[in-house]
This record gives structure tokens, C-alpha cells and sequence, in this order.
């Protein structure tokens, strides 16, 4: 998953928030970087680090350690975009990483840093000799990277800005700990570890916003358990009514297996899924912390 090139990011990101801090602003509002991050069959992932931590820890494993705090505090969202079809792509993962840096400052870190070459195709980058993973900034407030050939998706990220996330669904986004869209994926195998067989979807749409929760009890009357529960809202719409129906029961056996095998059971879940003709909506629909990093990595790919 990112565990190949985080260390990467966090290097950058020290190089500049020690050579200078800035109050943040962000970098892209109208529209917003994560709104223009991704096309049709790309699944969209952005998180804040002020709500997501622990997920955004367990996709960048390096921010544990201690000498990656200042980073961490620094730092606002995380947000990448990774192909959903099988095989192998160009380009794994791209995305940007916003928070207070420094444009110039944080170059000249890179330049100085004596591990990363400096090129230049009609913009300025830096690719790290050892694993080909490349960063640009390209203006004050984010870093902007990918696993491999970064001028294939740089000006889709930072020139010619199409907007792929519905305004309705950003504003819902950029309210969540984390969230996630696809407009047509080509397939993505989502809960592999949970069903009884692999289930690959082909759907037509999907997104889903994600938060921590802190006020769930058992039905029994005991509280939360040891690891950490996130509300799942959101839909997956799929290209027939019977292949919606088959999600759905799948969907609805898998999560009381899951949840009896922990001994907790969560008042009314069997009313947080419903389906409507082609749709699978997901509404109070409480989960345990490893479905959503599992789905992380059955979903975001790398090159290295």
C-alpha cells in the first residue's frame, strides 16, 4: 500500500516545516483539491488529519514515529486517487498532501537534501533515485506526488482542474474524517476477508464518508470495545436490481457473521442497509476499525 513511499512524503515534509513554518491556507478552494482529484474509474480517497488519524497513521505507518509529529500537526488532509481495475498501471497512486509548506523553502530543502534528482518538464519536480517516487510543489500549502511518472497526472491535478466530485458530496467530504467516491469503477474487491467467496463488484457509483464514533452501546448495555467503531454512510449503486439484491444479502450476513464472531452486537443494524432498486444505501451502518484499513488495502495499489 503507501508503506513503500510514506517515509518519502514525510522527508519533504520536515525539509520544509524546518526551514520555515506559514500559516495554512489552502491551496485550492474553488474548486478544493480533493474535487478535481481523480476521472470515472478512479477510486477517490481523502482524509483530515485532525479526525482521521489513526487511519491516516495506519496508511503512513512512519508517522508513528516520533520524529514525525511536527509533520502530523502540520499537516491538514491526506487525498489520493488510485486506478480500481486489476493489473498494472503507469501510475499506482497520485494524489497531495496539504497543510503549511512553504513553495520555495520546500524545494530548495529537496535540492539540498542530496536525494532527490531535480527535472524539469514544462514544471518542476523531484524523483527519489532509490524507488522512482516523485513530488512537486507547485504552489504554497501542498505537496503534490506519485508512485511513478508524475507529469502524467500533474497537470490534471494542478492546471486543467476538472471537476470529478458533485459539490453536494464534497461539502460532505470535507466534513468527514474520511471519505471516499468512484463514479464507475471497473471493479474493486472491497471485503475480501469478510465474505464467505471473492466477490469482485462492477457497480456504477460509490461513495461513502466515514467518522469515528464514541456513543455506541451494546445491546446488552456494555459500551464500546477495545477497538475503534466508524459510522459509514453513503451508496454503491450497481448496474442491476438483482445484482443490488445479491450485495445486499451478502452485505447484511457478512456484517452479523462479523460482528457475532467480536460478541457485540449493535442495536437495530439490521436497519442501517436498505435497498433501493439498484442502490445499496448504507445509513448508520457502524463498523470496526480493520474493515476500513482492510478496505484500504484491498483498494490502493503501489508500484513500490
Amino acid at each position: 500500500m503507501f508503506r513503500g513511499y510514506s517515509k518519502r512524503i514525510v522527508i519533504i515534509g520536515l525539509l520544509a516545516f524546518m526551514l520555515a513554518g506559514c500559516a495554512y491556507r489552502p491551496a485550492y478552494r474553488e474548486p478544493l483539491f480533493f474535487e478535481t482529484l481523480g476521472d470515472d474509474t478512479e477510486l477517490m480517497v481523502t482524509m483530515r488529519t485532525d479526525r482521521a488519524r489513526d487511519l491516516i497513521v495506519y496508511t503512513f505507518p512512519q508517522l508513528q514515529e516520533p520524529e514525525m509529529e511536527d509533520l502530523f500537526d502540520r499537516a491538514q488532509r491526506v487525498s489520493v486517487s488510485t486506478p480500481t481495475s486489476p493489473g498494472d498501471h503507469d501510475v499506482q497512486v497520485y494524489g497531495g498532501i496539504e497543510g503549511e509548506i512553504p513553495k520555495l523553502l520546500t524545494r530548495m530543502g529537496l535540492t539540498l537534501s542530496g536525494q532527490w534528482e531535480r527535472n524539469r518538464e514544462g514544471f518542476v519536480y523531484f524523483r527519489e533515485d532509490a524507488t522512482g517516487f516523485e513530488v512537486a510543489v507547485p504552489k504554497r500549502g501542498i505537496i503534490v506526488f506519485a508512485d511513478a511518472d508524475l507529469p502524467q497526472v500533474y497537470d490534471r491535478m494542478t492546471r486543467d482542474r476538472v471537476i470529478y466530485v458533485p459539490g453536494e458530496l464534497a461539502e460532505r467530504f470535507l466534513e468527514a474524517d474520511a471519505a471516499m467516491y468512484s463514479q464507475h469503477p471497473d471493479g474493486m474487491n472491497l471485503f475480501a476477508e469478510q465474505l464467505p467467496f471473492p466477490f469482485e463488484l462492477f457497480f456504477d457509483e460509490l461513495w461513502l464518508t466515514i467518522n469515528q464514533v464514541d456513543d455506541v452501546v451494546n445491546i446488552d448495555g456494555t459500551g464500546l470495545p477495545d477497538q475503534r467503531m466508524y459510522h459509514l454512510e453513503g451508496i454503491i449503486t450497481l448496474p442491476e436490481n438483482v445484482q443490488a439484491r445479491v450485495f445486499d444479502r451478502l452485505i447484511r450476513v457478512a456484517y452479523r457473521d462479523y460482528m457475532r464472531k467480536r460478541d457485540f452486537e449493535v442495536e437495530n443494524w439490521r436497519v442501517t442497509v436498505n435497498l433501493q432498486e439498484q442502490t445499496v444505501v448504507f445509513d448508520n451502518f457502524l463498523i470496526f476499525e480493520d474493515i476500513i484499513t482492510e478496505v484500504l488495502t484491498n483498494t490502493i495499489r503501489m508500484n513500490h
